[in-house]
């Protein structure tokens, strides 16, 4: 029998000039899985405004609009239909241009429904945060055309952004170290890949010449450029490695005077400025001067671009909308088969609540991060991440003051091109909280850490990371810090391989347990070509054991910090170690059973690198060990094996000699041990990364 709810109800988020939704569902008396089917093109129309939200939406209808559909979430279950027992919103192929973020608040009496919100498997149903580009001619413009570069001239063209549409161009916001994520301003894409803001150099950096206001100022200079040019430029930028290869800001230009002194805008970057870091000059027509470069002229509206191949109709898009998906308190919440598309800030959010999976889902081309998640047992799976500005997933989950466990996840996916914007302490996956998994992921294609965590007792492995630290130093690819009550992680069975960079190598790392990071156990896995595979800086309870390092040197590295440049921080009650000492029960239960040796550590020795322990490793082609006097002095070292204990095995495996010789560094089965290996008769565990 057909049952129709009328009744009216208004959703935050989802209400266009306050209309009034209603809700009418096919449904019986029974409880019944619910499927609502959604159409892109129902969609776009109510999202371009040429069709209006209707008063009742009859989400039994063969074409609903996307964000009708989820409205139904943020309502009580009743206007829906009593008898639900799952919800099942469908989309069909096609393309979803939403204007703004869809965002739904899940009432609570949807708690324990399982919801469904899916596509087709080969990912065609694409939400998009976009708007397509047309209109493009020729820049004509006498003031524009003597600012553009005369190489430039009949290859730059213009575009109206109003005349498409677009009238909110988003505001631009200092970032990077140290600095709050905010949504991008728009930005461009070509068949779906970003482009380049224009920019000096067009590759690569520029450096610091001189420090007119000193390394505390705000006024540099560059040798080079087109200083004459950029002091006619209205919205200059400048990113820089600062004063550190690790802390990187973009931030307005204030002016830039006849003698080529630019000063920045207040504040400073955080640690000052330093002759000889890395800068690069942005956001300067009179810099677009090659195939993919932009500039957005803020005033009149208009885009200028060098399009790197022909142009066709769709070619062009633009970032419009913030977040594409937002999910506050929502549980057994299923996201599938869906391909997000471009936004100027995160993909899609799970904001509190539970029991929540993103499954084979693409996400793409945002301004800041690919997914968020602060929900209880929830995250990503399959999931195919690229280009995103501010990093891939971030996981909060888990409770550190009892150390319950989150049970969330990153498992299976490919995270890769995750640091577009802000380069730096912007990973593929960022990890906090207690009792949480990253396992099976590849990850490449980053210029600083693949993976940050913190907190307590997470799993990492069977993870492939590759091709990142490219650009900092004083980095690692699995990268942790500066609180001695983060403990209990471990770091099983990943394959670390071609990490680091040409230009730092000796200061990039594979796992880094920076500043004292203590009782992490670092096992099983496999470096190959990585400058220093482990390094363990200054802390305590560490155990590296049962791993593969092959054209590694040194395998390990360990430092006394805690004794002597960092002993200010360790013994000041204000510093930075025992305030986070404070901040959890480290002296009851459950950490003083968990981590026995933590309520002891302000009375025994504290800074000192006491119970490292380093066996069965075993190292071909490289050195075992550098440690400072501090540090040696407390190691306790087990075994060490070399090429003599190995004896590769499997028709993909490859000789010592060849793995030494580095020709086969990339391919995880090289490194396969025959249980014949001398070195596996003597305790040796090898990995078990499988993929």
């Amino acid at each position: 029998m057909k049952r129709t709810f009328r009744g009216a109800s208004v959703v935050p988020g989802f209400t266009k000039a306050a209309a009034a939704l209603a809700f009418a569902l096919l449904g019986c008396a029974t409880a019944q899985a619910t499927t609502v089917n959604v159409t892109a093109a129902a969609t776009n129309a109510e999202e371009s405004g040429a069709t209006a939200a209707p008063a009742t939406v009859n989400l039994s209808a063969s074409a609903v609009a996307l964000r009708d559909a989820l409205s139904v979430l943020s309502a009580n279950k009743a206007k829906a239909g009593s008898g639900i027992s799952s919800l099942n919103i469908v989309l069909g192929s096609g393309t979803y241009q939403i204007a703004s973020t869809l965002t739904v608040t899940v009432d609570p009496t949807w708690s324990g429904v399982p919801v469904t919100i899916s596509g087709p498997a080969d990912g065609s149903a694409i939400i998009t945060g976009s708007k397509v580009v047309t209109g493009f001619t020729a820049v004509t413009d006498s003031n524009a055309l003597s600012r553009l570069p005369t190489a430039a001239h009949g290859s730059v063209v213009v575009a109206s952004l109003a005349a498409n549409g677009v009238t909110n161009l988003g505001t631009f916001n200092r970032h990077g170290y140290g600095i709050s994520v905010t949504p991008a301003p728009l930005e461009v894409f070509f068949r779906d890949q970003p482009m380049t803001v224009a920019r000096w150099p067009n590759t690569g950096f520029a450096t610091i010449a001189s420090l007119p206001g000193g390394p505390t100022g705000l006024s540099f200079t560059v040798s080079g450029g087109n200083p004459t040019a950029w002091a006619k430029e209205p919205n200059l930028r400048a990113f820089g490695y600062w004063a550190r290869d690790w802390a990187d800001t973009t931030l307005p230009v204030q002016s830039v005077d006849g003698s080529g002194t630019l000063t920045l805008q207040s504040p400073a970057p955080t640690m000052g400025l330093a002759v000889g870091q890395r800068v690069v000059i942005e956001n300067a027509l009179s810099e677009l001067d090659s195939p993919g470069e932009y500039y957005v002229d803020q005033t009149a509206g208009l885009l200028y671009f060098w399009p790197p191949a022909t142009m066709s109709t769709g070619d062009v898009q633009v970032s419009v909308a913030n977040s594409l998906l937002v999910f506050n308190s929502a549980t057994n919440l299923l996201v599938q088969y869906l391909t997000l598309d471009i936004g100027r800030g995160d993909g899609i959010q799970l904001n509190g609540g539970g029991k929540n999976t993103v499954d084979h889902v693409t996400i793409r081309n945002m301004g800041n991060r690919g997914g968020v998640s602060s929900a209880g047992s929830s995250g990503f799976q399959y999931v195919t991440m690229a280009n995103t500005g501010e990093g891939g997933i971030t996981i909060y989950s888990g409770n550190r003051t009892t150390l319950a466990a989150g049970s969330s996840f990153v498992t299976n996916s490919t995270i890769h091109d995750y640091a577009r914007l802000s380069r730096a302490y912007r990973p593929a996956i960022s990890l906090s909280g207690a009792g949480d998994q990253i396992t099976g992921n590849t990850i490449y294609n980053g210029p600083h850490a693949a993976i940050i965590f913190g907190g307590n007792n997470h799993e990492i492995s069977n993870n492939e990371i590759y091709n990142v630290v490219t650009e900092t130093s004083d980095s690692g690819a699995i990268y942790a810090g500066r609180d001695w009550t983060m403990r209990g992680t471990i770091i099983e069975s990943n394959f670390l391989h071609d990490i680091g960079s040409t230009s730092q190598p000796t200061a990039t790392m594979g796992v880094y347990l920076d500043d004292e990071y203590c009782q992490t156990t670092v096992r099983r896995n496999v470096f190959s070509n990585v400058m220093q595979p482990v390094f363990v800086g200054g802390g305590r309870d560490n155990v590296i054991s049962d791993n593969l390092f092959v054209n590694s040197s040194p395998a390990v590295s360990a430092d006394s910090r805690g004794m002597s440049w960092q002993k200010a921080d360790v013994t000041s009650a204000s510093g930075v170690f025992q305030t986070a000492l404070r901040a959890v029960p480290y002296n009851t239960a459950p950490y003083s059973t968990q981590y026995p040796n933590l309520p002891s550590i302000l009375t025994n020795l504290p800074g000192v690198p006491l119970n490292n322990v380093i066996t069965r490793n075993v190292v071909i082609g490289g050195t075992q060990l550098t440690a400072d006097s501090g540090a040696a002095q407390y190691l306790q070292i087990g075994t060490w094996f070399g090429p003599q204990d190995v004896v590769f095995s499997g028709s993909s495996s490859a000789s010592t000699a060849s793995v030494t010789s580095g020709s086969t560094t990339s391919q995880y089965g090289s490194f396969v041990l025959s249980p014949s290996s001398p070195a596996i008769a003597q305790g040796f565990q090898p990995s078990q990364f499988s993929r």
